[in-house]
Order: C-alpha cells, then structure tokens, then sequence
C-alpha cells in the first residue's frame, strides 16, 4: 500500500536490499581502525603520555580495536544472514503459494511450551490463510498459524531497567501465544524497533481482516476473525474488558 514506509513494501514484494554499499562501509571502518592501531603504535609516548593525564587510555586503544573487530563480525553476520535467508525464500517459491507479506525473524522464536517446537522459523510469509514458518532446510512450512486460531495481534512489551520496552510481535492463538521478533529486511540481522513493530503489527491486523471479510459468518455467532475477538473481548457476547495494546512477557495471555 502507498501510505506504507518502503521497507514494509520491499518486505510485500520479497525483496533484499542491496548489501554491496553495507560492505564497503564496514571494510572502511576495519580500514581505519587497524590505521589508528598502527599509529598508536608508533607514537607509544603519546599514548603513555595521554594515561598519565587523562586515565582515558583505554579508550583510545578500545575503540580502534572496537572496529577492526566490528567491521568483519557485521560484515560475515550479513552474509550468513543472507544465505540463510535466501535459502528460505527459495523453498517458499517453490512452493508456488500467492504471498502477501514475506516477514524475517530473529531466532528463537519466543513462545508458549508444545506451541511451536523446534525448528524455529527464520522466514514468516503471511497470505489469505495466515501465517506459515519456513526453514532452508525443509521443503514446506515447518510451522503454521492460520487466522482461525488468531485471537489478537499486539505489540509485545515487558519492563526493563524501569521502564517499557516494546520487544516484538504478541499473536494470541486457541493455544496460547507466540511472539515473533520482526527484522526489517530481508538478509539483514538487526530487528526491528519499537515504530517498526507497531508498522508491522498494523499490517498483520489488516491482513487478518481480509479473509475475514470475504469468510461468511454463523448464523447467530460473529465470525471467528472479528475485530472483537481480535481485540481481546471474550467473544461470547459478554462484552469482556478490552486488554492494552501491549502484553509483557510472563502476562496470561
């Protein structure tokens, strides 16, 4: 859709963005801390001279040895990412379904015992019947949620160092729940953060609600997928009190 930010329309289309730009950067940040290295060796006074009046030295030799660390562990995390990645994606267009929004994960997967036993999924596509997880190593989706077990999608939350902290995506089941840790792309290891969640969220909740508005209801009984179910209410008429946006980890759910 057009009001969506780009990286959620290259995530609909299954895109990776290019890593070649990625690359140069971390192999110029190795580049220049293995020369702050090499002229910290050779000005040994200078550094001898900077801890006698400013006990800072270990800075001064932490943070270039901080980048040369840095720029191949980055560099070798998007790589292996992006094989990963690339081998899922191979199985899931094999399998030829009609895919409306691929999601990458970070692993492990949080979620409730017997819930979804390992393997844990590192690519989630999402279509007409909801969510299926997929591995490189197997043909087929190794796990799958279909929107009749949905309850509630939300932002998943839980306190750290005294305050909330938004960690990933809540999806209420018949069973109990499941949380996903979103990655923004395709290929790349970092997950999302808390606006990208709540993109994220916003999607699956409209997705949900598109089969449930082409399936035909009960008679008598509000269909399974409605926004009253979804949203937390108990769904038997009672008018149960609507829960927060958010879980924390350990709630009920």
């Amino acid at each position: 859709m057009e009001d969506e930010p780009a990286w959620v329309q290259r995530l609909r289309e299954g895109a990776f963005p290019p890593v070649r730009w990625l690359l140069v950067a971390m192999a110029a940040v190795t580049v220049v801390g293995a020369l702050l290295l090499w002229a910290e060796a050779l000005h040994l006074r200078w550094v001898a001279d900077l801890w006698e009046h400013t006990r800072r030295v270990g800075v001064v030799v932490l943070v270039p040895l901080a980048m040369v660390v840095a720029g191949p562990a980055v560099s070798l995390a998007v790589w292996w990412t992006g094989q990963r990645d690339r081998r899922a994606m191979a199985r899931v267009r094999a399998a030829g379904d009609t895919v409306d929004l691929y999601l990458p994960v970070g692993t492990p997967t949080i979620r409730e015992p017997d819930e979804l036993p390992d393997p844990a999924p590192t690519l989630w596509t999402v279509d007409a019947a909801g969510l299926r997880g997929w591995t490189g190593g197997s043909a087929g989706p190794v796990h799958e949620l279909p929107w009749v077990r949905i309850r509630r999608i939300a932002v998943a939350t839980r306190r750290a160092r005294g305050s909330d902290e938004d960690y990933g995506v809540w999806i209420d089941t018949d069973r109990g729940h499941v949380v996903l840790a979103p990655r923004t792309a395709l290929g790349r290891p970092g997950t999302a953060g808390a606006g990208a969640l709540r993109d994220v969220v916003d999607v699956l909740r409209r997705l949900s609600e598109e089969p449930a508005a082409r399936a035909p209801k009960p008679s008598g009984e509000s269909a399974v997928l409605g926004p009253a179910v979804r949203d937390g209410s108990s769904g038997d008429g009672s008018g149960g009190e609507r829960p927060s946006r958010d879980h924390r980890q350990g709630d009920e759910p």
